[in-house]
């Protein structure tokens, strides 16, 4: 396992000196053409474009293209891609190959078509269709599956969201995969980070201010995520960053009406659990996936009285939150919260 932060790729390839401004080395090939066949764009993002591409087989992946230019830190990628190398689990997106040549790192991946978790949501709540306890349980097992995993392998992905899944196919059992490890990281011997990193509404509150976290944030984070999936919206949100981050770190969870009238409380119970403030005192990956509500079997979703609106990306706001005044008079509290927001607008370490 990793110790750090440096990040060591074996191949028994030759290195090929004729490929200039590399990041990698040259110990990767570089014409992905030689080996993929192109198809259209499927979508376009900061660094570059996303289209799928068929091996000599006939079987579809996706070809992330990443304009080298683009890369604020090449050794952030390089952890990102080096991670998921070695992260194989059925709930985690597959890295096939890796090429690079002067001007774009080529990554093809498994091709999952049922978009993002986020969207799923979205839709759901917008059509008044929540996800059952079932399905939400079904989602959080398939999630907590994968952080089980990369735990074991000395990683923390420090981002768990909706946006950071992606649905395997368009139907309602599709399985969920993991992606996006760019703030992923190998932890030391003790277990322990220290970077102020993530998305301020999924975030744990002890990698707000305490001095140090381990691999229990993403569990926490979990959490988060299985509240929105039965509500439609994170359990912390007020109107900006800084009531936001205060709520976070206060840890008050809240189960207002209408929204969880009709939720049992096994399920609420697993989301305190989650969710305890302590680290100390919350489970472990492993522990999490014992819990009853995991495994229950499928019944009929119950209705859902008032239809909830989930917000925006950058916006989340509800009506039981944003009324809650704020006073910083602890001005450790407001150094941390200035020196996390730095951290955060940046988002890679």
């Amino acid at each position: 396992m990793a110790q750090s932060d440096d990040i060591i790729i074996n191949s028994n390839k030759a290195i090929d000196s004729s490929c200039k401004n590399t990041i990698f080395n040259g110990i990767f090939p570089q014409d992905v053409k030689e080996k993929y066949q192109l198809k259209e764009v499927l979508g376009q993002g900061t660094f570059g474009i996303v289209r799928r591409c068929q091996d000599k087989d006939g079987n579809n992946h996706a070809l992330k293209t990443i304009l080298k230019s683009k890369v604020p830190d090449p050794k952030v990628l390089k952890r990102e891609i080096e991670i998921m190398r070695q992260v194989h689990h059925p709930h985690i997106i597959r890295l096939f190959d890796v090429f690079e040549d002067d001007k774009n790192i080529f990554l093809v991946t498994e091709l999952c078509t049922g978009g993002e978790l986020y969207d799923r949501v979205v839709e759901k709540t917008v059509s008044n269709d929540l996800f059952s306890e079932y399905d939400a349980a079904r989602i959080t097992r398939n999630i907590l599956s994968a952080v089980e995993f990369i735990h074991s392998k000395g990683v923390a992905h420090r981002d768990l969201k909706p946006e950071n899944f992606l649905l395997e196919d368009e139907s309602d059992e599709a399985a969920v995969k993991i992606i996006d490890f760019g703030l992923s990281r190998f932890h030391n011997d003790k277990g322990l980070m220290k970077s102020r990193v993530g998305t301020i509404y999924y975030v744990a509150p002890e990698v707000l201010s305490a001095p140090s976290y381990t691999t229990k944030c993403d569990v926490w984070s979990v959490g988060v995520v299985t509240y929105v999936l039965l509500c439609g919206y994170p359990p912390f949100n007020a109107g900006n960053e800084r009531l936001t981050y205060d709520l976070v770190t206060d840890g008050d969870l809240k189960f207002p009406s209408p929204a969880w009238d009709h939720i049992s409380p096994e399920a609420i119970c697993f989301i305190q659990r989650l969710m305890t403030r302590d680290p100390d005192k919350r489970p472990t990956a492993t522990e999490a996936l014992q819990d009853p509500w995991l495994n229950q079997e499928k019944v009929q979703p119950q209705g859902f009285d008032k239809k909830v609106t989930f917000l925006p990306r950058k916006y989340h706001s509800t009506e039981s939150n944003e009324d809650k005044q704020v006073k910083y008079t602890d001005t450790e509290k407001q150094r941390a919260f200035q020196k996390f927001l730095k951290r955060f607008k940046n988002r890679k370490e």
